[in-house]
């Protein structure tokens, strides 16, 4: 299976998912206009991952800034990986947020009603 990475732009994350180790991130910016694409193709490279996973997959999460598309998605991956862990696979998720963004602070703390799959919410040193 392939690694799927893709640098950061204006306007999208840096995407550092790695298939051998299991180790998947999300960090920076999102705010693109149109966010299907993007993300749906993060959820296609997570269905094809888990036809053959490693034992632990951890999925970090570390924005400066998200909008409220961008988030939806968020949700939608992080469900997709909810989908894996509710039928046995080992899934960690941590969001990682500044000290003085209490918005993405709320958010961390949003995920962790929604979904079974434990979510560690974490203070980004600054």
């Amino acid at each position: 299976m392939s690694k799927l990475f893709l640098e950061p732009t204006e306007d999208s994350p840096r995407i550092l998912f790695n298939s051998d180790t299991g180790h998947l991130v999300i960090r920076g910016r999102s705010f693109m206009e149109d966010t299907s694409p993007f993300y749906f193709a993060i959820i296609e490279w997570l269905r094809d991952y888990f036809k053959n996973p490693k034992p632990y997959t951890l999925l970090e999460l570390e924005f400066d800034y998200i909008n409220s598309a961008s988030y939806r998605m968020v949700v939608d991956v992080i469900g997709e990986l909810n989908k894996y862990f509710v039928i046995g696979y080992i899934i960690e998720v941590r969001w990682g947020y500044y000290p003085d963004d209490e918005c993405l602070a709320e958010m961390g703390e949003e995920l962790k009603d929604m979904f079974d799959l434990p979510i560690q919410s974490n203070v980004i040193a600054s």
